[in-house]
């Protein structure tokens, strides 16, 4: 059986406590963030990872500049956090935006200048998307395809955003590998493939979630670096690919670019929780290479999963 790794960073402009952005806005956890503390790290254990990027990023020439020198070695998609981007663009206190919240005709306006916007920056259609938030709705799917993208990755399985303000945000019955969603509730499968393969993040049930009257209060495990031990994330990976039914078998891990820098998030207030994210995320890395796991893209997913397979799987 084989599996693969894909290892995916949401890039956005530095934050501080509660999320709130630096004003002005900085960008430290890309100019020394990613060159100078990820992209080694990735070039050590020869992986690829996903780098998706935010309006705001794309819009720093600095930050651009600094990516461009990466070219070969990483992947870039795209992350929308609408605040960001027209129409009715603005800098905000946090990013609080979901994108399933916009009219269609803005949620497709603003999808829609992202992606020219990284264009012009590159050189190249993206393929690879993530909502902010992890916020799609029933319009997106549609709205990625018609703009290019093959591969999505903003349903979170197990987890429902309607608190936090995105009712139509739900995932609880997503699957956990890759899948062809069904357009318009992207956490079904549909009855066909279709353009987006739907690759989830890796989020597993709390291993007291069968508990009588209590289970739902334990939160998934998500496959991040951000909390826990280097022996919890790996455990989490040792868990998805035993329970996988088939392969080949996706492991998604994800994370925000800001989180190893110190200051630069609400996760890493000093130097010495900026460094336990990258050695949980080293031990991550090293377990796939000791395990012959392939740390490849987002979009490579999308080619290696070719349409019969993912729907054989999905139907199994």
């Amino acid at each position: 059986m084989g599996a693969y790794l894909c290892v995916t960073i949401d890039c956005e402009c530095d934050k501080g406590e509660g999320w709130r952005l630096k004003q002005p806005l900085s960008f430290a956890g890309i100019t020394a963030g990613i060159v100078d503390h990820l992209q080694p790290l990735f070039a050590a254990y020869g992986a690829k990872p996903t780098y998706l990027l935010s309006p705001e990023v794309l819009a720093d020439p600095a930050s651009v500049a600094c990516l461009t020198t990466l070219r070969g070695s990483a992947e870039f998609g795209t992350h929308l956090h609408g605040e960001f981007i027209e129409p009715g663009a603005f800098v905000p206190d946090c990013t609080s935006a979901f994108q399933c919240n916009y009219p269609p005709r803005i949620e497709r306006l603003k999808l829609a200048r992202l992606t020219a916007m990284f264009r012009a920056a590159f050189g190249y259609q993206p393929r690879s998307f993530r909502a902010g938030r992890f916020g799609i709705g029933p319009h997106s799917l549609k709205f990625l395809a018609e703009l290019g993208y093959t591969v999505d990755s903003s349903v979170s399985p197990l987890k429902d955003w309607s608190k936090q303000g995105a009712p139509a945000a739900s995932f609880r019955l997503a699957p956990t590998q890759p899948y062809w969603p069904l357009t318009s509730v992207p956490e079904l499968v549909a009855n066909e493939p279709g353009d987006i393969l739907e690759v989830p993040v890796t989020i597993l049930p709390s291993r007291y979630a069968n508990l009588p009257l209590i289970g739902d209060r334990f939160e998934p495990r998500w496959l991040r670096p951000t909390h826990g031990s280097s022996e919890s994330l790996v455990q989490v990976a040792r868990d998805e690919l035993a329970r996988a039914k088939s392969g080949p078998v996706v492991l998604n891990c994800m994370f925000h670019n800001v989180e190893i820098m110190p200051g630069l998030s609400p996760y890493a207030k000093t130097a010495a929780d900026a460094d336990a994210i990258l050695g949980r995320l080293e031990a991550l890395l090293a377990f796939a290479r000791d395990e012959g796991i392939a740390v490849v893209g987002l979009a490579d997913i999308g080619e290696i999963f070719a349409p019969d397979i993912a729907r054989e799987r999905a139907f199994a």
